[in-house]
């Protein structure tokens, strides 16, 4: 299933799945979402897969949002197995 990001309340609902191939949109979509906004949220209750490529992504986004002191947070089931990966990196 291609990833689909839906907003709800001012939290991005990532549906299907983050890999490889939907990197790049995700990317630029929240890079310009980061510059606009002080807070993004991204549920990934209804995300099926996360690969490496999808992992390296949202690291990217979680580096950039902080580089601008911006929030930037992951809640939603798998959310805590993210944040242990991000944990064993650095």
């Amino acid at each position: 299933m291609t990833l689909k990001i839906l907003k709800k309340k001012n939290i991005y609902h990532l549906k299907g799945k983050i890999i490889t191939s939907d990197v790049n949109s995700l990317i630029s979509y929240f890079t310009t979402k980061i510059h606009k906004k002080n807070k993004i949220f991204l549920n990934i209750d209804e995300t099926q897969e996360i690969d490496k490529n999808g992992l390296k992504a949202i690291g990217q986004l979680m580096n950039l949002a902080s580089s601008k002191e911006k929030s930037f947070a992951i809640v939603g089931l798998g959310c805590k197995e993210i944040y242990d990966h991000f944990q064993e990196a650095s």
